[in-house]
């Protein structure tokens, strides 16, 4: 025993030791980029005064410095299957630097920049390859009297985010941060990859500052591949080669006044944007493109080309299937018994091939949901499809891409897209989207980020090769009914409070505000009740220690999710309830003849009724959800306003008026409204359904998904009449 215990303190005094020696090595390499960082030579990083016509903004951007280096190596490592012999390995080592120049202006910029966020170091291994970076954080304030403060960035915090911890990240405070000052701010990663791509990365040439230089610098070895591509009007790359026969790739922009706005804008669509890719084409682990397997620099290239890169992929199981019929028996209970009963029901004409493809649709994200706690997009088509196959469900296969990535015809990587299948029977046509946004969806949903974007259909290889121009097309977008948040309040007076009791129920891309309230058990519930129809009964296959640890899985989280319908109250009201009750998910949304993803909460409020001498004063305003702030810098606007869909907000408000008062018809007559334009509408209409009941209707409509910046003024009435609203009052007098 004490041999042993000797031996485990030696280990881990050892394990200190290298530890600490592991620390002293980050900090004089650290060192010595700060040291290399802070004394380059780039002009627009001297301290210099603000235009005139920029001093009113809140920050100002004075330089933006990029700066990417790519060198591809040879190392060697083991050779596959085997211990003792080594082989040569592909490598790639470089770095990429962001330094910027902010000029803090008011206390937002303030209270903005008095933190900074990076990333925590990374080192994975695997047989074959490994992926190792270090990240450096320089930060020092110019004051404006001239003198420079170097800020201590070893005094981070470690930060966990997510509800696994699985987002970590490092935080910093800048102490000593003033009205006036300028911070000098750069962010360093050093990579070292074997068999491993560098990440993507992107260049936004805009920010919610004005930004008076920007200046990009890229190097990269010739025997690497370079793709990029410029989005959203973003120029392009001035391409030369260095004595090394390295592609330099060098872009400076000046005075770029246009700024993102804070409200209703999505970057990847609108603002200036190049995306680059490096490949090592040598690489024997990490998949490399087909388009990327020639050494070179590709701007711009063919979208054609990047899209048959995913096609190509992807033909052999577009024709062939992909064993989802063998994942369900492998991993649910009577899976057989359940597709063959689903087989017969179609063979009989009890069920349509809509309905046969919506059950299996749901059954499928069951298996994933109940068993992976989350969906890989790609392999749930593969395994869709080939369920649908074996059902001899006709479909054809499509290709989309989501909002936060480029459209299809300006395709730059095979991974920036998403397939999805269409099945169309008697006069019904219905799209079927993996569902990763959202993994808690109906069959018939589509995702917001998918509407209205360009798609296209797979076809053959033999027939692509015929004809390469893809026929893109739209995916359907919704109207503002099938996006509606439906929210009826009942709301009694007790005392100087309100007892209330509200049920929501969410439509299309209002349900992507209430999943977070949602628990697994909600889901699993949810998902059995819906299965277990046409005579099937369906489960997941467990063990005992895993139906144990899903019981008791469930059980912490009852009581985390009390805590989030209490703070959605409190995000509801813009205070948290003086009593909270219970609230309770009551449908999720999943079946497409009931799509509504639903739930019910009881709470007491205290500051919303005030006496007024022998009467009460009730902040019916407060019954409305919160609304959009638009602040006075907010108001010009010259982008476009990107609003996803169109939707609607429908607040039925039901006041019991308590004995021995009655409602002021002036006051209840003065909360009538209606704004109404092409952009959208708001409106109240209220009514006494009795002495004793007070009934209010609050009805707010987003006509379009998109706007242009000259209806922005029209919209913002909207905006505003509903914000307003939030301050209203009824009068309720005493007898």
């Amino acid at each position: 025993m004490t041999k042993r215990l000797t031996f485990f303190a030696v280990t881990i005094i050892l394990a200190m030791f290298v530890h600490a020696d592991d620390l002293e090595k980050y900090r004089e390499f650290a060192d010595t980029i700060r040291k290399d960082v802070y004394s380059m030579d780039l002009p627009a990083f001297r301290h210099s005064e603000v235009p005139a016509k920029y001093r009113n903004e809140s920050a100002v951007i004075k330089a933006v410095y990029e700066e990417v280096d790519a060198k591809k190596k040879t190392g060697f490592g083991r050779k596959s299957g085997s211990l003792l012999r080594f082989s040569p390995k592909a490598q790639v080592r470089g770095g990429r630097l962001t330094r910027m120049l902010i000029h803090v202006n008011d206390k937002a910029a303030l209270e903005k920049y008095s933190e900074f966020d990076f990333s925590t170091d990374r080192k994975k291994k695997n047989w074959d390859g490994y992926d190792k970076s270090r990240h450096v954080l320089g930060v020092r304030l110019l004051k404006p009297d001239g003198r420079t403060v170097d800020i201590d960035t070893s005094d981070f915090v470690e930060v966990e985010e997510g509800k696994k911890g699985e987002k970590k990240s490092r935080k910093l405070a800048i102490p000593g941060l003033e009205l006036g000052d300028d911070i000098d701010v750069f962010f360093y990663t050093e990579y070292r990859l074997q068999n491993v791509h560098p990440d993507p990365i992107e260049f936004y040439l805009k920010d919610d500052a004005p930004i008076l230089n920007y200046t990009v610098h890229c190097v990269v070895d010739d025997n690497l591949t370079t793709q990029y591509r410029t989005l959203n009007g973003a120029p392009d790359f001035k391409v030369s080669r260095d004595e090394d026969n390295n592609f330099v790739l060098d872009l400076e922009l000046t005075d770029i006044s246009a700024k993102e706005p804070r409200l209703w804008y999505n970057p990847q669509l609108q603002s200036p944007l190049i995306k680059m890719y490096v490949y090592n084409r040598r690489n024997s682990d990490a998949y490399t493109p087909e388009s990327a397997r020639k050494d070179g620099l590709q701007a711009n290239p063919d979208p054609a080309i990047m899209l048959e890169d995913r096609l190509t992929i992807d033909d052999w199981w577009a024709e062939s299937g992909y064993y989802g019929e063998i994942l369900l028996k492998r991993e649910m209970r009577d899976a057989g018994k359940i597709l063959k009963g689903i087989d017969n029901l179609l063979k009989s004409g009890k069920i349509t091939k809509i309905q046969a493809a919506d059950y299996i649709y749901n059954l499928l994200n069951y298996d994933y949901l109940g068993l992976r706690d989350g969906v890989n997009g790609l392999a749930f088509m593969k395994f869709y499809l080939d369920l649908l196959k074996r059902r001899k469900i006709p479909f054809a296969l499509g290709l989309s891409s989501q909002d936060y990535f480029e459209p299809l015809d300006e395709a730059i990587d095979y991974r920036n897209n998403i397939y999805f299948a269409k099945v169309e029977d008697g006069g019904v046509t219905r799209y079927y989207f993996p569902p990763v946004d959202n993994p808690i969806q109906a069959p018939s949903d589509i995702s917001p980020r998918l509407q209205g974007r360009k798609a296209l259909m797979w076809r053959k290889q033999k027939e692509r090769k015929k004809n390469p121009s893809a026929d893109f097309f739209l995916i359907p977008s919704t109207t503002p009914d099938e996006n509606r948040n439906l929210t009826v309040v009942n709301a009694s007076v007790e005392g100087n409070a309100l007892k209330i009791n509200r049920d929501e129920s969410y439509l299309g891309i209002t349900k992507t505000n209430a999943p977070g309230l949602v628990s697994w058990e909600d889901v699993d519930k949810a998902y059995v009740d819906y299965l277990n129809r046409y005579g099937l009964t369906v489960s997941v296959k467990e063990k005992k220690k895993q139906t144990a640890d899903r019981e008791a899985r469930y059980e912490g989280q009852r009581k985390e999710q009390q805590a989030d319908f209490r703070s959605e109250v409190e995000a509801y009201h813009s205070e948290a309830p003086s009593e909270f009750i219970s609230g309770t998910v009551t449908g999720l949304g999943i079946d497409p003849d009931n799509p509504a993803l639903r739930y019910e909460l009881s709470y007491t409020m205290d500051n919303l009724v005030k006496r007024a001498g022998k009467n009460l004063v009730l902040s019916i305003g407060k019954l409305l959800s919160a609304q959009t702030e638009v602040l006075p810098s907010d108001r010009n606007r010259e982008d476009d306003v990107y609003l996803r869909t169109p939707r609607e907000y429908v607040t039925r408000i039901n006041i019991a008026v308590p004995d021995g008062y009655r409602v002021n018809a002036r006051s209840l007559s003065a909360l009538d409204k209606a704004v109404s334009n092409p952009t959208g509408s708001f409106t109240i209409k209220t009514s006494l359904a009795s002495p004793s009941e007070v009934t209010v209707e609050v009805t707010k409509r987003y006509s379009k998904p998109w706007l242009q910046s000259s209806e922005w003024p029209d919209f913002l009435k909207i905006v505003d009449a509903a914000s307003a609203w939030n301050g209203t009052s009824l009068l309720l007098e005493k007898k």
